[in-house]
């Protein structure tokens, strides 16, 4: 499994990254990232104003691919993992990575000292709108601590057999979760290990060190400019859809 560098950039540059690697990558690939600056993602399919009415002025707000509620970039480990279904260890169905993917990355993070548990039941606002925040309603087999604050949660987009899974890892929460977030106890490098750990371990994979392609960037590049950088996309997902 390919693992690409970890990358530091803004709300869209990430998201058009990710959705590359969906439409173009050709093995399956793991990339960690951190958001600068910090961002609120909206799932897919999410009102925009409704989402956004209480959210502090100036903070970037960007549209994933995947489905869920908003999500507050900050304090975190996101990850993104690209592959083909029924392929390279993954699952015949998007539905089965969240159970393998977090059980995997459970025992990683209880190595380590990270006291959560895997989440019984879906419980909150499924569909994310009286209550925005994708933290404050866990799903089944989210990571969650003994508080009930949630400290990992993923959602997957299939494209015929192509899927990719975004995943975000807390470090701790901030002002707009609040004790909805507990933090998994670790470092960002420690976090970002355990996540690694057990995506290789799910998958039956080792990591090898790999970079991106000129095809991938160049699809980046365009997704951005079509959908990620366009304001009207984000509100109200206008235009091309993903």
């Amino acid at each position: 499994m390919r693992l690409l560098p970890t990358l530091i950039a803004d709300g869209p540059e990430q998201m058009a990254r990710d959705e590359a690697l969906l439409e173009v990558a050709t093995e399956t690939t793991l990339r960690l990232y951190r958001w600068q600056p910090m961002a609120v993602s909206l799932g897919c399919f999410q009102e925009h104003a409704s989402a956004t009415a209480g959210l502090p002025a100036g903070v970037q707000v960007v549209r994933r691919i995947t489905g869920g509620g908003a999500i507050w970039h900050q304090h975190e480990v996101t990850y993104c993992l690209a592959g083909t279904l029924g392929q390279d260890g993954l699952p015949g169905r998007a539905r089965d990575l969240y159970p393998l993917i977090h059980g995997a990355v459970l025992a990683a993070l209880a190595r380590r000292g990270a006291g959560l548990a895997l989440q019984g039941a879906s419980v909150g606002d499924r569909r994310y709108a009286a209550e925005p925040r994708c933290f404050a309603s866990p799903a089944t087999d989210d990571l969650v601590h003994a508080d009930g604050g949630k400290a990992l949660g993923s959602a997957a987009r299939a494209r015929g057999a192509r899927c990719i899974l975004h995943g975000s890892l807390k470090l701790e929460s901030n002002a707009w979760d609040g004790a909805a977030v507990t933090g998994c106890g670790l470092d960002w490098e420690a976090a970002a290990a355990a996540v690694r750990e057990g995506m290789s371990a799910a998958l039956g994979a080792p990591l090898l060190p790999g970079d991106w392609t000129a095809e991938e960037i160049a699809a980046a590049e365009r997704i951005r400019a079509a959908r990620y950088a366009d304001g009207a996309w984000v509100e109200r997902r206008a235009g091309l859809r993903p």
